[in-house]
Formats: C-alpha cells, sequence, structure tokens
C-alpha cells in the first residue's frame, strides 16, 4: 500500500465539509477538500501537542511530545536534543522497503531538521527542490498579502510545489525510482494558508471584499492570565506596521486591515484546496487511488483576530485545533469528533500499512529510544469512528521560563501555566496561574472560571490530570 502523505502549514478547521449540514464556514470554496471528506474518515477534533511550526512538526514526525524532543522554538533539531538516531514517519517506511521522497514543506526549515531531514528519504533532491522555489522569498516585498500570476514562475511556491508531486505521482505509476513491486510514501508539503498571504488573483476573487466579516469575539477573555496571550507575528509585515497595531492584550487592528488579513487566509485555503484537488485528481487519473492511503493534516491552527490576537502561538482551542483526514483504500468514510491527537499519526500509520507496531517509549529517558512513540494508534477508530477514545488530548506552550500545559476534554480546556526550567527541562508545579474554560456554554473560550470558587474542584481535578499527563489518559482508551 502507497501512501500519499499531505502537510499543511496553519490549517484552521473551516472546510464547509466537516460539518455539511450546519457548516458556520458555508461561505468557504473547498470544493476538493469535500469530496475528499466525502470519501474518507475526518477527525473535526484533532490537536497539535504545541501551536507553532517546528515544534509541532518535530512532535508529529517522530511521534514523540515536545517535552520529549525539547523542541520549543523554531531552531532546534530533534536529533540533537533527543536523539540522533530517533525514527520519523518517513523513516519508519524506508526502513521498510518503501521508496521515500518528499517536496515542500515537510519537516521546519533549516537548522531545525538540518534541512528537510536527509536521513529520512530515500534519495536527496536537495533543499531547493523542497521549498519549491529559490525566487519565492522576495515575492510580494514585505506586506503580509498580495495576489499574483500564478504563470510567473517562483511567484506561487505551492504550485511548483503541487507540479513537482505530479512529476513524482506520474513517474511512480510508470515505475520509474521504484524497484519492482516497491511501494512509495510521497509527502507534499504545501504552505499556504501561512503568511504572507500570496495567492493567484483567481482565489481572492472568489471571497468579494464586501462579502468579509470579523470574529465576533475580537477581545481577550475574561479575566485570562496574561500569560495565555500572544499576538506578535502579523505586525512583523510592513502593511501591518504601518497601522500602528502591536498586539497587545485588547488592541484591536485596524478594522479594514483586519477585512483585508481574513480575505486573505480565505483565498490561501482556497489555493491550497485545489492544490490538493491536483494531486487527488492525479492519483486517480494514474490509477492509484485504489492502493495509496492519503493522509492530510494540518501542523496548527491560527487566530484570525480571536481574543483580539491573530495567527498562532497560544493554547486556546483555535490554535491547537487543526484536522487530520485520512483515506484509506477500502474503508468506509465518516467524520466524527473524537478526540485524537497529531502526536497519534506515526503510530496510526503504521498501523494501518502493516508496519511493524510501534512500541509505547518508555516514561524513563524517552527521547533515548531509537523507534517508539508517545502516541497511540487510532486506526480502530478509523474502522469504527462510533468507538469511545481518549478522554484528553494534550498541547502545550512556552513563554520564557514559564510553561502551559493544556488539556482538551470533550467538554472544556484547562492549562495550567507553570515555572519550567528550559535548561534542566524540569517543571515546577507549586506556583500556578490557571485557565478554565467550559465549551458547552462557552465554546469560543471567552470566561476563564479558574480563578472562581464556585469551580475550584474542578480546577483542582483537572490540574492534577494535567500534571499526571497523556500516559494516565492513555489507559482509558478502549482497544
Amino acid at each position: 500500500m502507497n501512501v500519499l502523505f499531505i502537510a499543511n502549514d496553519d490549517l484552521r478547521p473551516m472546510i464547509p465539509g466537516m460539518k455539511p449540514e450546519d457548516s458556520p464556514y458555508d461561505y468557504m470554496v473547498t470544493p476538493n477538500l469535500d469530496k475528499f471528506i466525502e470519501e474518507a474518515v475526518t477527525f473535526t477534533n484533532a490537536h497539535v501537542q504545541f501551536a507553532e511550526c517546528g515544534p509541532s512538526r518535530a512532535s508529529i514526525l517522530f511521534g514523540r511530545r515536545p517535552d520529549t524532543t525539547q523542541v520549543y522554538d523554531l531552531y532546534n533539531n530533534p536529533r540533537e536534543t533527543m536523539n540522533l538516531n530517533a525514527k520519523t514517519i518517513p523513516e519508519l517506511f524506508k526502513d521498510e522497503g518503501y521508496y521515500t521522497v518528499g517536496v515542500g514543506k515537510i519537516f521546519h526549515d533549516g537548522h531545525s531538521s538540518n534541512n528537510s531531514d536527509p536521513v529520512s528519504w530515500s534519495t536527496d533532491y536537495g533543499d531547493d527542490y523542497f521549498m519549491g522555489s529559490d525566487n519565492y522569498p522576495s515575492c510580494g516585498g514585505s506586506n503580509s498579502w498580495m495576489a499574483v500570476d500564478e504563470d510567473k514562475t517562483g511567484q506561487v511556491q505551492d504550485s511548483t510545489v503541487r507540479d513537482r508531486a505530479v512529476e513524482l505521482l506520474t513517474n511512480f505509476s510508470k515505475g520509474t525510482d521504484l524497484s519492482e513491486d516497491q511501494p512509495f510514501f510521497l509527502a507534499v508539503g504545501l504552505r499556504k494558508p501561512h503568511l504572507p498571504f500570496i495567492v493567484p488573483q483567481e482565489f481572492y476573487d472568489l471571497y468579494p471584499k464586501e462579502s468579509i466579516e470579523l470574529t465576533p469575539n475580537d477581545y481577550a477573555p475574561w479575566d485570562m492570565p496574561s500569560v495565555a496571550y500572544a499576538s506578535w507575528e502579523l505586525q512583523g509585515y510592513q502593511d501591518v506596521a504601518d497601522t500602528n497595531f502591536t498586539g497587545q492584550i485588547n488592541e484591536t487592528l485596524d478594522s479594514s486591515k483586519a477585512l483585508e488579513e481574513v480575505r486573505g487566509y480565505q483565498a490561501a485555503v482556497s489555493y491550497t484546496d485545489h492544490n490538493v484537488g491536483v494531486l487527488l485528481d492525479t492519483l486517480k487519473d494514474l490509477n492509484l487511488q485504489d492502493n495509496t492511503i492519503v493522509v492530510y493534516w494540518g501542523d496548527h491552527g491560527w487566530k484570525l483576530g480571536h481574543h483580539g490576537a491573530w495567527c498562532k502561538h497560544t493554547n486556546f482551542r483555535e490554535d491547537t485545533n487543526s484536522p487530520i483526514i485520512i483515506r484509506v483504500p477500502g474503508a468506509s468514510a465518516a467524520i466524527t469528533d473524537s478526540l485524537i491527537e497529531h502526536v497519534d499519526l506515526a503510530a496510526t500509520l503504521a498501523d494501518i500499512a502493516g508496519l511493524t507496531p510501534l512500541p509505547t517509549c518508555p516514561a524513563n529517558d524517552p527521547g533515548s529510544v531509537d523507534r517508539c512513540t508517545e502516541g497511540q494508534s487510532f486506526k480502530r477508530l478509523i474502522e469504527d469512528p462510533s468507538l469511545e477514545w481518549k478522554n484528553a488530548s494534550y498541547s502545550q506552550y512556552i513563554r520564557g521560563k514559564v510553561m502551559g500545559y493544556s488539556m482538551t476534554t470533550k467538554t472544556a480546556r484547562f492549562t495550567a501555566w507553570v515555572a519550567f526550567d528550559t535548561e534542566k527541562n524540569v517543571t515546577d508545579w507549586s506556583n500556578l496561574q490557571a485557565e478554565y474554560y467550559e465549551h458547552t456554554t462557552d465554546p469560543l473560550e471567552n470566561r476563564n472560571l479558574a480563578n472562581l470558587d464556585e469551580f475550584a474542584a474542578d480546577v483542582a481535578e483537572m490540574f492534577e490530570q494535567v500534571k499526571a499527563g497523556w500516559r494516565a489518559t492513555s489507559s482509558t482508551i478502549k482497544h
């Protein structure tokens, strides 16, 4: 069985097909992803372990949690902080005879992956091939968005990535590069809707300016600890900096600029939908669809003015919730809100593809083991999406010497902000700032209940659950 592994930057779950009967995003134009959802199992309640590209991708691709990879930024490399020989998802497949190749952004760029982690792949095309275009960074200047002409080489990076992926699939269908009967693992990394929103004009045209609406909760949650907040990425672009927006708590971006950013994000999602559609159509046209597992995932979510903030870098559900969609030949399509975690992908793909099962990493020094995981396979959930699964997912985010450990359940989110020694990788749980949002009555996380006496017992219980962590939760899964 082949694998097409599609990674997406900054992907909010705003695809109408994820909730076809009553979608809050029915204004979005995503026909290809909507169609894909009709053929796949869609996990609407999937959460990343760290809402930033580098740490999230390290966790996903190595199948281990951030406190094991010790990657909390865009620089550190898991092969240096953890174990030089730790196995990645593509490497697991490579070790069992697959031809593994990638194009686009799979690992985070630069030192954090030694330029796309060469050891994971069967061949090395070089970093320019992975990244799609060395001309791309100059396109659009320093502004946060731009409508461009896709036909101009180098202007739209994902178009180059898409076309190279199509070329690889075409070669595979002819047996090029493959040994006899050798399966392939093709990873395709699409950057959009990552900033800057440099997207072909036709996708901006899908969203007339007068149709754009802003989020209703453009203010920080009531009684939120300031450490929980961040909004610094967007004003790094000149057009936003020119509005004098600084990203302080309850500072609202100028409405005209905010509307531009929302429109740019929506256009970028539709552009990505188009590129995914080309890949899926190519699989079908080449008669590869019936023997290829397709996995589509985002590395984290994204705020579009929610809580007055933009981009990621927090533990809010807007940041941690990013969809996972998997099509397995022969499996029935379904949409499930069962909780899963992106760190589960390594174990799940190994399980689906029939690789040697991944053991759970030991609690003592989990980074020292070459081949293990801190996630759990959800293959059985793909086979039967009605199953009860995890009762919690776990995320975290660092602020200097404070770590926010966050737990999402089916009805709430709780975060403990505690002292964290970055040199020793040790947590001090004694000095707590907490967040508690009840999703049943407050789905947008606008009111922090953690400091109210009436919720003291709930807060104490959830604090102990966060301290116990994922290992305690994993024992509740019905295998």
